[in-house]
């Protein structure tokens, strides 16, 4: 189902009806879910208890409203009414329940609170809407709609509690940047997981919490102006669209690296972005090389080659920890056993775990189009193409090439510490050793099932962003 059917606060899917009838129950819904998340706005004048009471209240009244009441017939779709549940809307009171329940045990930001009630109720819902008023691909007007009108309310929802309930002094920033940056991660996270889990789950509401809450928790020294991280969403959306639509990547995939963009822009520069924008290109490119003969030999990326968020996360997770360690470790950093350690290291982590994910990506997509038969990384005897843990001479010189284009596109952007040769040096060297190593956990842990794919390669990226700060450490410092 695309994310664009989904209803509202509650994400169901719609009664089958003729489209005038459709539309005018959408918008009773949606009026009906945003009357409701209008309640948020009185958060900043009670006292955190009286929120988790409130949320309480209304919890058991969605549980328990009766069927023939109007209420019920407005805030219900096909579902609800076969079961006499409002099942979506009382999940999500579940989910809102939950985080203001954290906002009295753990001290949860009660901004975040609010911003999710206004992503949420908000921003998906009118989202819905549109999908039923414009033609074309209901996933992209959905997705746009979103990442637009969810930020845009969750930043006014949480910039309301921050004015009239304050912001602690620790925060350091302005306010106005601080919020907005939060709306955008929380946004983004929550269109994510309404494209990976089920459209009812409590994971979407509270994803889209912990990621603010997250984010609210690090220090900053700065914060980009709400236009430049606006230009941060809208470069990456632009790209995963342009990309959904060639069938690169799925709807999950696009958002994925919108959020990696946003986070790469924000704590490292448009710089490390590019850097990204190169593995992706890369990536796609050689997904599509001979595709079909790397169907045929049952060595291709199913679904097309188009990557999903486990691809995507799978190969960026460790190098986002490291753009963000970078961005808010400025200067230098003191670690047990190290001593004082110089935030570029963090740089040359990035560099080594973009390279490993680079290499290996084309190593698999070059080296599956090998004439001859690969050998096993653990046994060396002959196996046939795209067995897990094979390596051939082809897959070899394409990871070299890979973690060398890295490094080269580097270069420019300004992306190195040290000098060049310090930094080429180790972005091969690592990418090199980190494809290898992605096909020893190939050969073994995944071949037994224990982890997958995706699983391989964070372990591999994580030894490659690992390694190339060891040996920067070691011999470089």
């Amino acid at each position: 189902m695309y994310p664009g059917t989904r209803a509202g606060g509650a994400g169901k899917q719609q009664p089958p009806q003729s489209p005038q009838h459709s539309l005018k129950y959408e918008l009773k819904r949606q009026s009906a879910y945003i009357s409701l998340g209008l309640l948020a706005l009185l958060f900043p004048f009670l006292p955190k208890g009286m929120i988790v009471l409130g949320v309480f209240i209304v919890t058991l009244i969605i549980m328990y409203m009766p069927r023939d009441s109007p209420v019920f017939k407005t805030l219900s779709s096909e579902k609800d009414r076969e079961t006499g549940i409002l099942l979506g809307p009382l999940k999500f009171c579940f989910a809102i329940l939950l985080l203001a329940i954290l906002v009295m045990v753990l001290d949860f930001p009660v901004y975040v609170l609010s911003a999710v009630i206004g992503a949420v109720a908000f921003g998906e819902g009118i989202a819905t809407i549109v999908t039923r008023l414009v033609k074309g691909d209901p996933a992209i007007f959905w997705s746009i709609t979103l990442l637009v009108l969810g930020t845009a309310f969750a930043f006014l929802f949480g910039y309301w509690v921050i004015v009239n309930g304050g912001l602690p002094a620790s925060i350091g920033v302005n306010p106005v940047y601080f919020m907005f940056f939060l709306a955008v991660i929380g946004t983004v996270t929550g269109a994510l997981l309404y494209t990976i889990v089920d459209e009812d789950d409590i994971a979407i509401p509270l994803g889209a919490g912990m990621a603010m809450w997250l984010f609210s928790s690090l220090t900053y020294s700065a914060l980009p102006d709400p236009a430049e991280i606006a230009l941060a969403v809208a470069v990456p959306l632009a790209i995963g669209i342009v990309t959904y639509k060639l069938n690169a990547v799925d709807l999950s995939g696009a958002l994925s690296g919108v959020l990696c963009g946003v986070l790469l822009i924000v704590f490292g520069g448009f710089e490390w972005f590019i850097l990204l924008l190169a593995f992706l290109i890369l990536g796609t490119i050689f997904t599509k090389y001979k595709y079909q003969y790397k169907r045929k030999v049952g060595a291709a990326e199913s679904n097309q080659g188009s990557r999903g968020y486990k691809n995507v996360f799978g190969n960026c997770f460790i190098p986002l920890i490291f753009v963000v360690a970078y961005g808010t470790l400025e200067g230098t950093t003191y670690v047990p056993y190290l001593g004082y350690l110089d935030q570029s290291i963090f740089l040359i982590g990035f560099l080594g775990a973009m390279a490993t994910a680079t290499a290996d990506t084309l190593a698999s997509e070059i080296g599956s189009t090998y004439r001859g038969q690969p050998i096993m990384i653990t046994t060396l005897r002959r196996v046939p193409p795209g067995t897990d843990g094979g390596v051939s001479p082809l897959g070899e010189a394409a990871s070299i090439f890979g973690a060398l284009a890295i490094a080269v596109i580097a270069i420019p952007l300004g992306l190195r510490a040290n000098s060049i040769g310090t930094m080429v040096f180790i972005t091969v060297l690592t990418g090199f050793l980190g494809t290898n190593i992605d096909s020893l956990f190939g050969a073994t842990l995944q071949r037994r099932g224990i982890l997958s794919n995706a699983g391989v390669n964070f372990v591999a990226t994580l030894f490659g962003g690992l390694f190339a700060m060891a040996v920067y450490y070691l011999f470089f410092m």
